[in-house]
Formats: C-alpha cells, structure tokens, sequence
C-alpha cells in the first residue's frame, strides 16, 4: 500500500488538479503544489485539519456535517464548497474523496480532488437569482413594495448593496436601499438626500440614451474623485467604497421608469461581463414589473375616487329610525372591489335600502357597482316591489356587461309602520338584534343579479322591534378566513354586544369588534345599520 500511495502521489503533481491525501480517520497528510499555489498556505499549516482553514465560513459547518459519516461507513465522499484563494478570494470546488483499502479490507488512506467549477457554479447561481428574482417581482403590486422583496434578494447574493429607484416627473425618488452593512443605509440615505441623482445629468441622460447597463469593474480613487460634487460628496463616496458597479436604466415600453444600482465594496468581490447579462434580465423584468405597478396604481386611485364619489354622501334621517354605514378596502386585497351600500328616502315616506358586491376588483368592478346602484334607485322611484327591482337591475346589468355577475340584497323600509319588505340577489342575509334577545336573520331567496332569468326571486316582510338593529353587509365581515360560517358567528357577536354596549356609530363599532377579534380584513367590507328607535 505504501508504494501505492508514493506512486499516486507522483502522478498527483502531473495532474492539473489539486489532489490531496488523508489518513483514515480524515486528517491530511499530504497535498499537491497546485494546492499550495491556489491557497498560499505553508505545508506545516495544513497537516491535520488546519487545511480547513481554507474553507469558506459559509460552508465549513455544512462540509463537516457532511464529512463525518463517511469517515465511519467508508462511502465515498462528494460535495461542492468554496476555498480561499492566496488572495482572500473564494472559489467554488467540486471535493470527491475515495477510500483505499488494505490487505485486510481496512481503509488505509482517503484519496481526494478539488476540480474548480467556478464558472459552472456561478452560471448555475445567477441561473437561480434570476428564478428567484421573477418571484420576488410578482409578490406585490406596490413598487415601493416590488423595490424592497428585489433589492433584499439582491444583497448580500449579487451585492453588497443595492438602490432602486423611481423617476417621478424631473427627479430620481429612492424606492428601496438595502446594504449588507446595515449601519451604512444612512450613509446611502444622506447621499442621495444631499447630493440626489439629476435625469438631466450628462451622465444620467447618457445612460437612457443607451438603454444598456453601464459597468465600473473596478472602482479606482481617482474615479470616485471625478464622480464627487465636492468635498463633502467624496466623503460620503469614499465611507461608502464602492469598488466595482452596475448601474442600469429602467425602461418599460419606451417610458424611462427609474434605476437599478448595485455595487460591491469591502467583500472583495467584482462585476465581471456574466453579471452585466444578469443585471440586464433584472433590470428588464423590474422595468415591466415597476410599469405594471404604476398602471395599477392609477387604476385603483380612478377607481377608489370613482367609489367613493358613488357611495352616498348621508344616510336618511327620518323620525323613529337611524341609519349608520362603514367601509375600509381589505388590506390583502389587489384592487378595489365593487362592494356597495346605499340609502335613499323615496317619495311616499319610505326608505329604499340596498348593498351588494360585485364579482371582481379594479376600475371596471367599481363602473358596474355604480350601474346597479343606479338601477336599483331608477326602479324603487317606480314604486315596484323589492324582487321586481332586483329583476331590473338583472336586466340592466345582463344587458351592458353579459358576463358580469353581483351578489345584492334591497329592501323598502316603513318608518310608520317599522315593516321592511326584502328581497334577496345571493347576498349574505341581513340580521336583526333585539336587546336582550337572539340575533336572527331575515329568510329571503333570490339568484344573484345576472343570473336572475334562471328563476324567480322572493321576498320577505318583517316588523322591526322598537329599539332593534338590522344590519346588512358584504362578505368581506364575514370571510376573512374563508370560514363563512365562523365569521357569521363572529358578526353575530358583535352585533349582541353592540346592543349591549352601544357605539355611536354602530356600523363601525360592529364592525371594530369583528376586527379585533379576527385581525385585520382581507376583502373589502361594507357595513350598514338600521335601528329603530
């Protein structure tokens, strides 16, 4: 065995490897000269397990956890891991071990390799951040947000740190900054604070015109003296220290939408032409990503205007009766929904009542929210009884938007009397409270609007007690963990304890006391009260 060891060892320094040997129980006895010229390490260092050293830390608690069982079971051992280079550098290795075995079937020595698969690896890595990236871009609809899930991807993995920013009108506004030393993200606020990037800058319109990133390898002093406004702006340049960056304009069907900057400084690391290609997809995906964000923006600020401007403004006050209502937009939710509620005093001294959700969100959900509403108020002036005004606003709606569909409920209330007629489009069904007594719900059946000509729809007549509350709401109170039968029990609660202990607006302390016992609300919810005095 002994001259088969002096023989390998031989043919170790004849291969372009680095090639090492250990005893059984693993510590080493003897490496190549190629490992001695890729590490800089002296020979008495590395005897033992002092070539361990030489490990990235990252990876040291990983390769040993993965080194010990085959020590025992004699297995052949294989695994990748970064070494440090004679200059502070790492690079990523391909490490397979095999054990050679005595006369007796005993391991006599293990005889590794170490391949340098730098290029594979790198290649197999930006491969997943930019996996990992197109995940992270499609997490939020918020760019702030979009800004914040890339540029803490980005670091510390493609940077040391990252800013992102937005172009609004004729200055550049940070969306996100993130630093793998946390302590300088001042540094980088106060610099863009004092010295803030200028999209008529000869440098930055450059940039734009060519549409491609723009790569500094390596950062010298006298650039960072040439790219400083001044003293003070080099001081800051240089606590920064910045080595080696990529700065790429961010362009989405021809509209300039802002930055993308990343940088190395003090981990040693440098941009090399494979990362401009990365930057570049990056870029081009936050571009679309940004583009699409903004869109968004615009639509649900149209279409919460448009909302609010068709909820009503008060509620009748009429003798005997008060009214109350709530709305918040769910906190989860992509864009605005087409939840509504109204109430409007109709000629002969009743009150019409309505309140409904249609299927979907954004700008188009709000248009046929405002439709419906409309329609409903059109035919409860003509007098006709609350399924038949349903049944209108079914026609109406099936006749603009074929495909579209609403779940609602409409009612006519009778001061005089305390009746209320109800008819029911697939809505959640209203409760009534009594002091003291059950929270019931009003019995009514009816197929949602655009799909009422599948069949007729009923309607239903009670006399509210004096000093009950009849609530009526959208799903959004009820299914906010998706459980709608607990959340009705939750609602049911809340108005028995509204009753007990009333807010002055009861709507929206029915609906404090679902939140705070639920959390927040993921869809929109409406809530509107009706109690008898």
């Amino acid at each position: 065995m002994q001259g088969g060891v002096f023989e390998y060892r031989l043919i170790a320094e004849a291969i372009p490897q680095i090639v090492w040997i250990a005893d059984a129980s693993g510590k080493a006895e003897f490496f190549n000269a190629r490992w001695f010229d890729y590490t800089g390490m002296r020979p008495e260092e590395c005897v033992g397990n002092g070539w361990a050293d030489a490990i990235h830390p990252d990876d040291a608690d990983r390769v040993a956890t993965l080194r010990r069982p085959t020590l025992e079971t004699g297995e052949m051992f294989e695994t990748e891991f970064r070494l440090r280079d004679r200059g502070g550098g790492f690079r990523w290795f391909l490490v397979r071990a095999l054990p050679m075995r005595d006369g007796g079937g005993d391991i006599a020595v293990w005889m590794g390799t170490c391949t340098d698969i730098q290029m594979h690896k790198q290649a197999e890595l930006r491969l997943r951040f930019l996996l990992e990236a197109g995940r992270a871009l499609a997490t939020s609809l918020e760019p702030a947000g979009i800004a914040r899930d890339l540029a803490r991807l980005v670091v510390p993995q493609f940077a040391d740190y990252c800013q992102i920013f937005a172009l609004e009108g004729t200055a550049f506004r940070p969306l996100a900054i993130e630093h793998r030393n946390t302590a300088l993200i001042p540094t980088l606020h106060e610099t863009n604070e004092r010295f803030p990037l200028s999209p008529e800058s000869p440098a930055i319109a450059a940039l734009f015109a060519r549409g491609q990133p723009v790569a500094v390898p390596d950062i010298t002093e006298s650039i960072r003296d040439l790219s400083a406004r001044g003293p003070e702006h080099l001081a800051l340049l240089r606590r920064l220290d910045a080595r080696s960056s990529i700065v790429v304009p961010l362009v989405a069907r021809g509209v300039r939408v802002g930055l993308f900057s990343i940088v190395f400084s003090d981990s040693g690391r440098r941009y090399g032409a494979e990362d401009i290609g990365v930057a570049r997809d990056v870029a081009r995906q936050l571009s679309s990503a940004l583009a699409n964000a903004n869109l968004y923006q615009h639509e649900r600020s149209v279409a919460n205007a448009l909302q609010d401007a068709m909820l009503p403004g008060r509620l009748p006050s009429l003798p005997g009766m008060r009214m109350h209502a709530h709305y918040l937009p769910g906190e989860s939710s992509l864009q605005v929904g087409g939840d509504w509620y109204d109430a409007f005093a109709l000629p002969d001294g009743t009150v019409g009542v309505s309140i409904g959700d249609v299927t979907g969100h954004g700008l188009e959900a709000a248009l046929i929210m405002g439709e419906i509403r409309q329609a409903i108020r059109s035919a409860s002036i003509e007098k006709m009884p609350p399924a038949a005004v349903l049944d209108h606003a079914d026609r109406v709606l099936r006749m603009a938007h074929p495909d579209a569909i609403a779940t609602a409920g409409f009612g006519i209330y009778d001061p005089r009397s305390r009746v209320l007629r109800y008819a029911q489009g697939g809505h959640p069904l209203p409760l009534i409270g009594v002091p003291g007594g059950a929270v019931e719900a009003i019995h009514a059946e009816g197929l949602p609007i655009g799909m009422r000509d599948m069949g007729p729809g009923t309607e239903t007549a009670v006399t509210l007690a004096r000093g009950s509350l009849t609530v009526f709401y959208t799903d959004g109170m009820t299914e906010y963990d998706r459980n709608a039968v607990a959340g009705e029990r939750v609602l049911r609660e809340a108005i028995g304890l509204e009753l007990h202990d009333p807010h002055p607006n009861p709507a929206l302390g029915i609906f404090r006391r679902v939140q705070i016992g639920e959390g927040s609300l993921a869809d929109d919810s409406a809530i509107m009260t009706l109690q008898v005095e």
